[in-house]
């Protein structure tokens, strides 16, 4: 909230600045937990200090952004996943290493000087544009800090800025470095090209069994069984409990009559145009315009109006706010337009241009899904109602068959399942209950422990872990067919390969494409204008487009291609648009390569006057404000 505050305060250094504080903890580096600390204080640089209250304001602050993006709370645990700490935590101390090098230096800002950014700043501006300093005071109060605080802050702020001017100033790439980026961001060649398929080898023979031997031993962990466990597992949702024969048609009725009107009825809908008058007279004119057979259209040309200046759009009567427009547009038939209507916001005429009617679903075609929505419900309740129960069971010593047996639920055995979700043969397991924390919870489990249940789906999954395979090398008679599959699928690549780098040679000596590609029975294709940025398309894979840059003109190269393809290129045409200093279509190059410049030199100055100033952080409060009891978090 504070750096957006501060984004009227000054020109571009102070912009580029407050977006480079957000330094992380790998630049400034931590000392490691001190005695001595205040209990206030998170950390020290120099001789200045990060309160607790400063860093749980801005930490605060951080999980609310990040609620609003992500649409609820943040806890103190999901703020610790997402590294929030670490980002507030390196900003202040980034913002209190500039701080106290400021205070050495001796630099402020005037009193007067402040005054005027703050009633110049937009944030703080009312209706007319002026100062409103009531909106000042509500907008500190939302940042949670007083008046004063805000003041002190906004004083660093510009001294930070002060600092970091004086480091890095107006920092512009050279030209030399510009002509360079230019060249290679814009540099566009022509290419001519060949696709070898598997199909140029032919067929390859099976091994024989030295080959196959030595082939296996050679790419064994290719083969390797990783750790599998063997789960039987117990599922308890509402789709399994819901039963829709236990509803009846009068049930269903009593849903259906209460949400008829919100849920079951599609209300009429209407596109609606109007055009609002300056004043009365102005409408009577048009209103007797329409009435010599002026058309509706007519109004608008006249007017200047657009079609959408005059469109509400396909609308509801309840989405026109102003009721006397909503009662005339909707008495209207469709393609009529109305007399003049008073509206809210001047005299005004309206047309109608379609209309859907409502629509509405009957009880025979809603039924079976309210049927099924009830069923979930009691569903739902009667899973929550059994849960304690089974737990009980399972507390007294009941097994997953008995319970599935008592309870009316399935067992469901997996023989093996690997630590991705894999079964024995690597292929993922469909329709897995709890899917990923399921599997991550049966790893941390073992045969014989007793586990808590999983929640998923508004249910339950219990589960036992009933045996444990250590990984371990396969046999090769254990997967000897597709070891012999592996085998000729490295073989063609093998002779694919080996005959595209013959016939790229060739293309390398001079020879034509057309010549090359009838001897080996492909058509030769082009493609022009290809950046190193150019997208894969068609045949033309990412591989083959990088590579058509790592030659000059007459390069000739070998890229993989889709489906085990090989696509053997060479370089037809090189052109490379001419750099002018200045021009319009570099300024946002130009401005971004400024800004990597500014900020590998702030962060490096940043990370030398910490080594010179020493960095410490109380580890034990930050802890504490955090809500974590690991150290180090």
């Amino acid at each position: 909230m504070l750096n957006a505050l501060r984004k009227g305060a000054g020109g571009w250094i102070a912009q580029l600045f407050i977006a480079l504080l957000v330094v992380s903890f790998a630049v400034w580096g931590v000392s490691g937990f001190l005695t001595g600390f205040q209990g206030d204080t998170v950390a020290t640089v120099g001789k200045t200090d990060v309160s607790a209250q400063q860093f749980f304001r801005e930490y605060d602050l951080a999980k609310r952004r990040l609620g609003q993006q992500i649409g609820q709370a943040v806890t103190d645990e999901q703020a610790r996943l997402f590294g929030i700490p670490g980002q507030v935590l390196g900003r202040l101390v980034t913002e209190a290493t500039l701080n106290d090098e400021a205070d050495t230096l001796g630099l402020g800002v005037s009193g007067e000087t402040l005054a005027t950014q703050i009633k110049d700043d937009p944030t703080f501006q009312g209706p007319t544009g002026s100062f409103d300093r009531n909106r000042f005071i509500q907008v500190i109060n939302n940042a949670g800090m007083t008046e004063d605080q805000f003041v002190a802050e906004l004083q660093k702020s510009y001294v930070r800025q002060q600092l970091a001017s004086a480091v890095v100033g107006a920092m512009e790439p050279p030209d030399a470095y510009l002509r360079a980026f230019h060249d290679y961001l814009n540099e566009e060649r022509s290419i001519a090209y060949l696709v070898l398929t598997p199909d140029q080898v032919g067929a390859v023979a099976d091994p024989t069994e030295t080959e196959l031997t030595t082939f296996f031993n050679e790419n064994k962990s290719d083969w390797r069984t990783p750790e599998l466990r063997s789960v039987s597992v117990v599922r308890m949702t509402p789709e399994d409990m819901a039963n829709t024969g236990d509803v009846s048609d009068e049930e269903a009725q009593k849903v259906y009559d209460s949400q008829l009107a919100t849920r079951f009825t599609e209300p009429e809908r209407r596109q609606v145009e109007q055009i609002v008058f300056k004043d009365m007279a102005d409408a009577t004119e048009a209103a007797s315009a329409l009435a010599d057979g002026t058309t509706f259209d007519a109004l608008k040309t006249d007017r200047g109006l657009t079609d959408a200046d005059v469109d509400l759009g396909l609308i509801t009567r309840d989405k026109i706010s102003d009721p006397d427009v909503a009662e005339a547009a909707f008495s209207l038939t469709e393609g009529s337009v109305s007399g003049i209507v008073e509206g809210r916001f001047g005299p005004v005429i309206v047309r109608v241009t379609a209309i859907e009617p409502e629509v509405v679903t009957s009880f025979e075609a809603a039924k079976a899904e309210i049927k099924q929505e009830l069923a979930a419900a009691r569903a739902a309740q009667e899973i929550t109602d059994q849960f304690d129960v089974i737990e009980d069971a399972r507390a007294g010593g009941a097994t997953l068959q008995e319970i599935a047996s008592n309870y009316g639920l399935k067992l469901v055995t997996y023989p093996g399942i690997d630590a991705t979700g894999n079964d024995v043969d690597g292929v993922a397991i469909a329709d897995l209950p709890g899917g990923n924390e399921l599997v991550s919870a049966v790893f941390e489990s073992d045969v014989g422990l007793e586990n808590n249940a999983i929640p998923i789906e508004g249910g339950y999954v219990w589960y036992d872990v009933t045996a444990v395979s250590a990984e371990r090398d396969r046999e090769l008679s254990e997967v000897r067919e597709k070891v012999i599959t592996a085998f000729k699928t490295a073989k063609v690549d093998e002779e694919l390969t080996e005959l595209a780098e013959q016939n790229r040679d060739r293309l390398a000596r001079g020879d034509a494409i057309d010549d090359v590609a009838s001897e080996i029975g492909v058509e030769p294709a082009t493609a022009d204008a290809i950046k190193r940025s150019t997208q894969a398309s068609g045949a033309l894979t990412a591989q083959a487009i990088q590579e058509a840059f790592n030659g000059p003109k007459g390069y000739a190269g070998v890229a993989s291609g889709a489906d085990g393809a090989k696509i053997v290129l060479v370089v037809s045409d090189v052109t490379v648009p001419p750099y002018f200093s200045g021009a319009p279509e570099m300024a946002e190059t130009e401005q971004r390569l400024s800004g990597d410049l500014t900020n590998d030199l702030l962060q490096q100055y940043i990370a030398q006057l910490q080594e010179r100033l020493g960095v410490s952080v109380n580890q034990a409060t930050l802890q504490q404000l955090i809500g974590a009891t690991d150290p180090g978090v």
